[in-house]
């Protein structure tokens, strides 16, 4: 098979990547990271210890929600884990075993003896009526999606439920529901519930809240992996300044600043240990439901105009991977040929614009002081070039998610999560449902995106897969509605005394192995 010069690029940047080292002048400004993690070596128990760390992320308590990576995994217990490193090999966590049918449409799962920080028991009752909330399409959020192939959840007993699936499933797909799917008392798992306090069975519980301020978790005593978590006390600041936390960080205000940008990583290298994240990706998302972008030959002609590779070295720093559409490099679903059919092309974006005969300007709505602001900036700067004005909105971060939400944006750059062994959970963010509740298309999803998800969601031999997998990718190319920019490593910046914090393979902060 003939390598083109953009998959030679990716496969080497992503060696580089795995083997802990970029080279210091073969991309521009990046930085070296030293990862920091738990030692191995230590005996398991608890160290006593407190972290104080710093974040300008939304603080909020229902896991059904999104933008709760930095703090969600610490209340909560997931049926199962994954390990930090990328791979996807099942670890018991709030599920001890369970058991496939034959014919791949059922799961029997057992619950392990555990308590929620009410002290109530964790029972199969609260995984029925989890899987009824997140079945519904007003309360489910992300877990809508991911919880669709699923006809109905009983208890079998107090600690075993049994899946019944509306067709076969694959198993990997029932395993990345496993791990996404917390447990959640049934009496507190309503929105307006979770909305002041969390309900859940996870290593801390909460201590104190105050909004936007400050959040305080305590060591939850009855955590179901004994001797865990090591931490006694976690602080968390919020920030609504990314520069402010770093100078807090620097001052020893804090003792951590969690998601910062890799502008940072220069400035902060020699001092703390810099720890990346399995992070996410960005895309460039067009709403179809605003001209111009209702305009498909017009999206289809912006989706040419975008640089990856100069996002890659002056927004990213070096550090990540080129996609295309909403598949990171470790999917099966990854198709790097796209990059190289699709890419950055500016005269085939001016044919394709000319064609369009659609309108010349749009607004851009964008979090402030985000690494997406300055990747708009560089999209603005090669729309300029083939005739298009694209003016850069930015806004605070509760502001532009209410309006990314009431699909109110014209356009965006946004972090899409990784979508782990299954395609088919491309289609859980806000932007990609295939409900009317798409935030893009509302009541006008395409009938062929929807197909193609379906029959992603549903292949179970491999021939089957390829060929469902190729075709899901066809239609987000064809619609260019969610062009894939990079990949978007997360970075922590920690006082070099603090130890084994990690991100999970949704990037969400776990804090269960952290040590002080």
């Amino acid at each position: 098979m003939t390598i083109s010069p953009i998959q030679s690029r990716l496969i080497a940047r992503r060696t580089l990547l795995r083997t802990g080292f970029l080279a210091a002048g073969a991309i521009a400004g990046a930085p070296l990271l030293s990862a920091c993690g738990s030692d191995s070596g230590e005996s398991g128990g608890g160290t006593a210890g407190k972290i104080t760390l710093g974040t300008t992320k939304i603080m909020q308590f229902d896991p059904y929600l999104t933008n709760t990576d930095i703090h969600i995994h610490s209340f909560y217990t997931y049926l199962i884990d994954y390990p930090s490193d990328g791979t996807y090999k099942a670890i018991p966590a709030g599920a001890e075993k369970w058991e496939f049918a034959s014919d791949h449409k059922s799961v029997v799962i057992t619950l392990r003896e555990a308590k929620y920080h009410s002290g109530a028991p964790v029972t199969a009752g609260d995984v029925v009526t989890g899987v009824k909330r997140a079945q519904d399409p007003d309360a489910g959020f992300t877990l809508a999606q991911p919880t669709s192939f699923i006809a109905s959840a009983t208890a079998v007993d107090d600690r075993t439920v049994r899946l019944n699936f509306k067709q076969p499933a694959p198993e990997p797909l029932v395993l990345d529901w496993m791990f996404a799917f917390p447990l959640v008392t049934a009496a507190g798992n309503t929105p307006a519930k979770l909305e002041h306090e969390p309900a859940g069975s996870g290593p801390f519980r909460l201590a104190e809240f105050q909004r936007n301020q400050r959040l305080v978790l305590k060591k939850n005593p009855d955590f179901y992996d004994a001797g865990k978590p090591f931490l006694d006390e976690v602080e968390y600041r919020f920030f609504t300044d990314e520069d402010a936390l770093v100078a807090a960080l620097e001052s020893g205000s804090v003792d951590g600043a969690a998601y910062i940008a890799f502008r940072h990583a220069d400035r902060l290298r020699d001092r703390f240990s810099l720890v990346e994240g399995n992070g996410r990706m960005s895309l460039f998302f067009m709403n179809a439901l605003i001209p111009p972008f209702d305009n498909k030959l017009l999206r289809q002609a912006l989706a040419r105009a975008i640089d990856r590779e100069r996002v890659l070295k002056q927004v990213n720093f070096g550090i990540g991977d080129p996609v295309y559409t909403a598949f990171m490099p470790s999917s099966p679903a990854f198709d790097p040929a796209y990059l190289d059919s699709h890419g950055f092309d500016l005269d085939a974006a001016a044919a394709l614009l000319e064609q369009s005969g659609g309108a010349r300007k749009a607004v851009a709505g964008v979090t402030s002081g985000t690494p997406a602001v300055s990747t708009l900036e560089i999209i603005q700067a090669d729309l300029k070039k083939i005739g298009f004005e694209l003016e850069i909105a930015p806004q605070e971060e509760a502001a532009y998610l209410e309006a990314l939400f009431a699909s109110k944006l014209q356009c965006t750059v946004a972090a899409q999560p990784n979508n782990m062994q299954s395609p088919s959970l491309v289609a859980r963010g806000r932007q990609m449902l295939t409900t009317e509740a798409n935030t893009t298309f509302g009541g006008k999803v395409p009938p062929a995106y929807v197909d193609a998800v379906d029959a992603a969601a549903a292949a179970i031999k491999p021939e089957e897969q390829k060929a469902a997998y190729a075709a899901l990718n066809r239609i987000l190319v064809e619609e260019a509605w969610a062009i894939g920019i990079t990949t978007m490593p997360s970075l922590f910046a920690l006082d070099k005394r603090v130890s084994g914090l990690v991100t999970d393979a949704r990037d969400f902060v776990n804090l269960t192995e952290t040590k002080a």
